[in-house]
C-alpha cells in the first residue's frame, strides 16, 4: 500500500470519527451547530474515500470533481455552522458562492492542463476562501470578547486557508502525478495528506472545544434565567447589572426600578396558580418591553430593572409604559386587572448598586403604603419634582 493511500485511509477515519462525535454532542446538548460540523466532517471523509479508490478508476474527471465537491461541501458546512452561530449575517451569499465554485470547476477541468497554475489555483482557492470565511465569522465580533477556544479555532481556520494556497504553489511546482490514477503515488500526495491529517485533527479538536463551550454557555444561561418569567434570576440580575454599570458610556444617569405586583396572593387564591403564573409572564414581558437594559425577577412577585443611561422623566415614562401594558393585557378572567407598585432610585455618582436597590426598595414600600398601583421616587433624589413638572409640561 502506498504511503499516500494509507494517509487517505487515516483521513477517512478522522473525518468519520469526528462526524460521529459531533452528532452525539449535538443530540445530547441540543446545539444545532454540531450538526453542521458533523455534516462537514462526513463530507470530508467521503472525499478521502473517493481519492483512495482513484488508482482503480476509469473515470478520472468524475473522481476529480467528486473529490473537489466533497471537500468544498465539507468546508462550506463548517463555515455555515459558524456563521449561523456567531454572526447575524445571512448564509445565502455563502451558499451562492459554493454553487458558483461547483459550477465553474468542470470548466476548469476541461480548459486547463493538470498541474498548471490555473488548474492548481482553481482547485485550491475555493477551499482557501471557504475556510477563511469561517475565520471571518469568528472575527465578526471583538476578538477581545472571544474565548480562548474561539481564538484558537480562528487561528486554525486561517492557517488551513493559507495551507490550501501553499498547496496550489506546490502542486504547480512539483506536480500531483501524471494522472488521477497515479496521484496517490506522488510526493505531493504524501505531503498533502500528511498536512491534511494534522490540520483535520487540529480543526476537529478546536471545533469540539467551541461546541462544548457553547453547550456549557447555554446551560449556564438557562440556569441564570428564571424559568417562569424568562428574566434574569436575582443573582444573575445583580451580576449583569454590575457589569452594565462598569461598561457605562454616555451622559445619562443610571436608574434602578423595583416593582411588585399588588395583591398577588389574592390573584392566586381567586383564579388559581396557573393564572398567577400567566400574570408573572405578562408582567415580565411588559417590563422588558419598557426598555430597561437589565431586567430580573428577584423572587416571587418582585422584579427589578436597570437603565444605564436614564433620568427621572425617562424612568416615569418606563413605569407608565409598564402600567399601561399590564392594564390592557387580556387574561381571559372576568374582573382580573392586575396592578403593580414601583420604587425608583436615580443613582448618585458614587453610589453602589446595592445602595440604590435599598433606596428603591424603600420607595416601593412607600408606594404600597400610599395605596399601591403607583410609583414613588426615592426621597434622596434632588429636584425630582422640578424634573417631573417639566416632563409633564412637555406632553
Amino acid at each position: 500500500m502506498a504511503n499516500a493511500t494509507y494517509l487517505l485511509a487515516v483521513n477517512f477515519s478522522i473525518g468519520l470519527a469526528f462526524s460521529l462525535a459531533f452528532v452525539s454532542i449535538a443530540r445530547s446538548q441540543r446545539v444545532t451547530m454540531g450538526y453542521w460540523f458533523a455534516a462537514g466532517f462526513l463530507s470530508a471523509s467521503s472525499t478521502a474515500g473517493v481519492e483512495t479508490l482513484a488508482p482503480a478508476t476509469s473515470a478520472p474527471a468524475l473522481v476529480s470533481f467528486l473529490s473537489f465537491s466533497g471537500l468544498l461541501t465539507a468546508l462550506t458546512m463548517v463555515t455555515v455552522g459558524l456563521f449561523r452561530n456567531f454572526t447575524t449575517w445571512s448564509v445565502w451569499p455563502i451558499l451562492a458562492l459554493y454553487l458558483g465554485f461547483e459550477a465553474a470547476f468542470p470548466a476548469v477541468l476541461r480548459g486547463a492542463a493538470r498541474d498548471s497554475a490555473i488548474h492548481a489555483f482553481a482547485y485550491q482557492t475555493p477551499f482557501a476562501t471557504m475556510t477563511a470565511l469561517g475565520g471571518v465569522a469568528l472575527l465578526s465580533g471583538s476578538m477581545s470578547r472571544r474565548s480562548v477556544p474561539e481564538r484558537l479555532l480562528a487561528g486554525v481556520l486561517f492557517l488551513t486557508s493559507a495551507q490550501f494556497l501553499f498547496k496550489a504553489f506546490l502542486a504547480h511546482a512539483i506536480g500531483t502525478g501524471a494522472s488521477v490514477q497515479t496521484y496517490a503515488f506522488s510526493s505531493y500526495a504524501q505531503y498533502s495528506q500528511t498536512i491534511s491529517a494534522i490540520l483535520s485533527i487540529l480543526l476537529g479538536v478546536c471545533l469540539m472545544m467551541v461546541l462544548m463551550e457553547e453547550s456549557q454557555s447555554r446551560a449556564r444561561h438557562t440556569l441564570l434565567r428564571d424559568h417562569l418569567s424568562g428574566l434574569w434570576t436575582r443573582r444573575a440580575f445583580f451580576e449583569h447589572a454590575e457589569a452594565a454599570l462598569k461598561r457605562k458610556t454616555g451622559g445619562g444617569t443610571p436608574v434602578v426600578i423595583l416593582c411588585d405586583l399588588d395583591h398577588f396572593k389574592k390573584i392566586n387564591d381567586t383564579y388559581g396558580h396557573a393564572v398567577g403564573d400567566e400574570v408573572i409572564r405578562v408582567f415580565a414581558a411588559c417590563l422588558e418591553a419598557a426598555g430597561g437594559d437589565v431586567c430580573g425577577r428577584l423572587g416571587g412577585e418582585e422584579f427589578a430593572a436597570l437603565t444605564v443611561n436614564g433620568d427621572a422623566s425617562l424612568a416615569q415614562l418606563q413605569v407608565e409604559a409598564v402600567r399601561s401594558r399590564l392594564y390592557n393585557a387580556a387574561f381571559g378572567q372576568p374582573g382580573l386587572r392586575p396592578t403593580a407598585s414601583f420604587g425608583i432610585a436615580i443613582m448618585d455618582p458614587d453610589e453602589s448598586l446595592a445602595e440604590a436597590i435599598n433606596r428603591a426598595d424603600a420607595a416601593l414600600y412607600e408606594a404600597k403604603a400610599r395605596g399601591r398601583n403607583r410609583f414613588v421616587f426615592s426621597r434622596n433624589e434632588k429636584d425630582i419634582a422640578v424634573v417631573l413638572r417639566e416632563a409633564l409640561l412637555r406632553r
